[in-house]
């Protein structure tokens, strides 16, 4: 049951307060592991991200990094990459990646929204068909069984 309640925990951001912003969020992160590009900054994160509207501040994107980690969507590991100084040793950097878990949210999300579409485009197709038909002179000639091809 433990499995369940830890698989569920990482579809929480879809329906959080704030599920637009942690979908932009996941969006760099997906796009990135489509570029083999597996680990990323918040400043990347930041800067590749498509906001709706103003940018938003590092401090709410490491807020956002923070619980999408703690959620399993992604994995943090330390950042001494761009360390100048000991207070920049000693001050929290992390780099982001995918978590197992995520890869699979990411790619379920990716599979719900083009089956949607599909559906979409076959109704709207088999909507189209149909109006095709009313309309042309064989359906409107189409009185008795004989007029319609199906024979006495």
């Amino acid at each position: 049951m433990q499995a369940v309640s830890d698989s569920a925990e990482l579809f929480r951001h879809v329906s959080a307060e704030k599920a637009y912003f942690y979908r932009c969020i996941m969006d760099v992160f997906a796009a990135a592991k489509r570029q083999y590009r597996l680990q990323l900054r918040p400043d990347e994160v930041l800067a590749e991200a498509r906001w709706p509207a103003k940018l938003p501040e590092i401090e709410e994107i490491n807020a956002a990094l923070t619980q999408l980690t703690a959620w399993g969507n992604l994995e943090s590991h330390p950042d001494t990459a761009r360390v100048s100084s000991l207070t920049d040793f000693y001050r929290a950097r992390y780099l982001y990646r995918l978590s197992q878990g995520g890869e699979a949210v990411e790619s379920a999300l990716a599979l719900f929204v083009q089956t949607l579409e599909r559906r979409a485009e076959l109704q709207s197709v088999a909507l189209e068909d149909i109006a095709n038909r009313a309309r042309s002179p064989a359906g409107a000639g189409c009185r008795d069984r004989a007029g319609c091809g199906q024979g006495p």
